[in-house]
């Protein structure tokens, strides 16, 4: 058995609170769950039971913590995962606070997949796209399915893009070949490339 000898607010952040026990710092808490279990100076307790306690406050304060950043731009299901364990949060906490954002649909991947291939699709193409998308962490199986939704096609896209890269510019081989690998460095599909580069530049 161990004794509180000393709970300190932190000077970090005024909502969370460190432990003491027999002279050492043994753990930080939310100031909530040291409340709400009457932690106090003198209370004697054994290390697992505070440890147990320290979990529960560890997934409240990574859940607020998750919020908050989902709150600025919607994020994956891995980049969440990453910010815990860059936080240096234990696996069993990040899966509470990745389950919970789940089940309340705060994070899901198959919704950001859509949302964020509707913002680049303009400006860049399907290997581009899969390729960032597999960089946040999303499964491979979900990018392959938004992509081939609906016969994604992006020919318009590759027209705006060639037309505006074209403006000012001469309407020579060197041109195009240097047009046709801009495109390529875009991610788009080599023969949706040649087929617009076909119809709407070469004679």
């Amino acid at each position: 058995m161990k004794t509180i000898t000393q709970i300190k607010v932190q000077s970090s952040d005024k909502n969370r609170v460190n432990l003491y026990l027999d002279g050492k710092f043994f753990c930080g808490l939310e100031m909530e769950t040291a409340v709400k279990y009457g932690l106090k100076v003198g209370t004697i307790i054994t290390e697992e039971k505070l440890s147990q306690i320290q979990e529960e406050s560890e997934k409240l304060f990574a859940y607020t913590k998750s919020l908050k950043l989902i709150s600025t731009r919607y994020k994956t299901q891995k980049e969440v995962e990453r910010y815990l364990y860059d936080k240096g949060y234990l696996p069993s906490v990040v899966y509470y606070v990745v389950s919970k954002l789940n089940e309340y649909h705060y994070i899901d991947d198959e919704r950001y997949v859509q949302s964020y291939i509707a913002s680049h699709k303009s400006s860049c193409g399907k290997l581009k796209l899969k390729q960032q998308l597999m960089l946040k962490g999303v499964l491979e199986s979900l990018i392959d399915d938004a992509l081939k939704a609906e016969d994604f096609k992006q020919t318009d896209e590759i027209l705006k893009l060639a037309e505006k890269y074209m403006k000012n510019k001469e309407n020579t081989k060197e041109s195009y070949i240097k047009l046709f690998r801009y495109l390529i460095g875009k991610g788009f599909e080599y023969d949706e490339i040649k087929y617009v580069l076909k119809e709407n530049f070469q004679d």
